[in-house]
């Protein structure tokens, strides 16, 4: 996983606390053995708010870290870790929906058959940001809760997205990067907040409805910047009111979120565009004109929507049937 970003193959202990106290956690590692029986596998990428972390090491090992400031999302992907915050282990098993650590505790994990589990690391700043920007004020606490007590639902595909952030980063043009990154974080934000912080958001008072003067702005924005990333805080600061009041209401009247309303004008914007087109070359430079993250992305929902290639793939595709 992530293996196009490879960052340490070490049997080296001192390599591996050196790659952890570059990210700012100071590592205290045990290897119960005594010895260095495998290699320390760490890839990784970082988009400044958000970094993917893929590491394994296949003999049983302990790792203990200092208090950080952001957030991590652990899923486990071979065999089963303990994770225990501040002598508390956590819930924590393969296939299931990862687990949280806070920041500012100390926390360890224990692998007593070696482990492999991919890492999402969340400022907390990036997420108190668009917390306030979903809420329409900056008084809730960003209070996070385990993905085990959540909603098995959303804490399910929050964990897919990670993975499909993973693999999709993997894979990708680079030229896609940038706008995977910004989609895919934004997305994982959201869905962090939503299934997660759903205390808060209980607690905090129902927003009234929007007008439809508020809503014809966010659609018009939305048609004006389809390219653009479509983030919680320009939902607010377009509409005037909190983005989870744009939701809720972008439901009741278009029967869609706002995010889903970006992918039909993405869709009938490309569709526009490569209808002209004969080149099965430009597909790619069309998406990620239309805001795209991944031409693979692409083809699946222009796939889902026409229900057939884009028009220069399927026309290639018939040239080759004759």
């Amino acid at each position: 996983m992530l293996q196009s970003f490879p960052q340490l193959r070490s049997r080296n202990i001192d390599e591996v606390k050196a790659l952890f106290l570059v990210r700012g956690q100071d590592s205290h590692i045990d290897l119960p053995g005594g010895r260095r029986r495998s290699e320390f596998v760490a890839n990784m990428v970082s988009f400044g708010e958000a970094t993917l972390l893929f590491t394994g090491y296949g003999a049983p090992i302990a790792m203990g870290f200092d208090p950080s400031a952001d957030f991590f999302l652990g899923y486990q992907v071979h065999e089963v870790s303990q994770v225990v915050v501040e002598g508390k282990v956590i819930e924590n098993d393969i296939e299931q929906s990862g687990c949280l650590v806070p920041r500012n505790r100390p926390w360890c994990v224990r692998s007593p058959n070696g482990f492999q589990v991919l890492l999402l690391r969340l400022t907390a700043n990036a997420l108190q940001r668009r917390l306030a920007a979903f809420l329409g004020s900056e008084r809730a606490r960003l209070d996070l809760r385990q993905p085990s007590i959540a909603d098995p639902g959303r804490a399910g595909k929050l964990r897919a997205s990670v993975f499909d952030f993973a693999d999709d980063v993997n894979l990708a043009d680079r030229r896609f990067l940038p706008q995977l990154a910004a989609n895919a974080i934004e997305d994982i934000c959201l869905q962090v907040l939503t299934s997660l912080c759903e205390p808060v958001l209980k607690a905090e008072r129902a927003p009234a409805a929007p007008s439809a003067v508020q809503l014809g702005r966010v659609e018009q924005h939305i048609v004006a910047n389809f390219a653009k990333p479509l983030t919680v805080a320009t939902l607010a600061e377009v509409s005037g009111v909190s983005a989870r009041c744009v939701f809720n209401h972008f439901l009741l009247r278009y029967g869609c979120t706002p995010h889903e309303y970006l992918e039909r004008v993405r869709l009938d914007m490309a569709h526009f565009m490569l209808s002209a087109c004969d080149t099965p070359d430009a597909v790619a430079p069309v998406a990620l004109q239309c805001g795209y993250s991944s031409l693979g992305h692409f083809e699946r929902a222009y796939r889902a929507n026409y229900g057939e290639l884009p028009p220069p793939l399927r026309r290639r595709e018939l040239r080759r049937q004759r």
